[in-house]
């Protein structure tokens, strides 16, 4: 019986198959990897904002921040109203907040791959149910 082997121009063949064939996958599965991660970011940063909302109710007034480090903080107050508080997106990015007893704006970046940023850009919550794309997170909350 005689042992057949493939030739080293089959195994090569093969391989550039592969090669274009993980070329065409490759983009679009990371490219909804940052969808998901955007989108998961955007649900994160409500949960916040909707915790800053019941705040208000009970308390007549908004929580006082000046970073999201004091949000996201072990002693803030929005931890009654929420199980978990992000320390920042999916990228590991710091989400942006400021607050005063009668505003908020709670800010987060676009997705950081230039191709999809004008699809996907920087998003923000201020008080209400309200959600603006594309908005300025250097924008400070109205003094009272």
């Amino acid at each position: 019986m005689k042992n057949r082997a493939f030739s080293l121009m089959e195994v090569l063949i093969v391989l550039v198959i592969l090669g274009l064939l993980i070329s065409l996958v490759a983009p679009r599965a990371l490219e909804r990897l940052h969808k998901a991660k955007y989108q998961t970011s955007i649900i994160n940063l409500k949960a916040i904002a909707n915790a800053m909302e019941q705040y208000q109710t009970e308390h007549g007034k908004y929580p006082v921040f000046n970073s999201w480090t004091e949000v996201s903080a072990p002693q803030s107050p929005l931890r009654e109203y929420v199980t978990e508080i992000p320390t920042g997106d999916n990228w590991g990015r710091p989400f942006h907040a400021k607050s005063s007893e009668t505003d908020y704006l709670f800010s987060g970046e676009a997705i950081p791959k230039p191709k999809m940023a004008l699809e996907y850009p920087a998003y923000s919550f201020v008080p209400g149910p309200t959600q603006l794309k594309g908005t300025n997170p250097q924008r400070p909350p109205q003094q009272e």
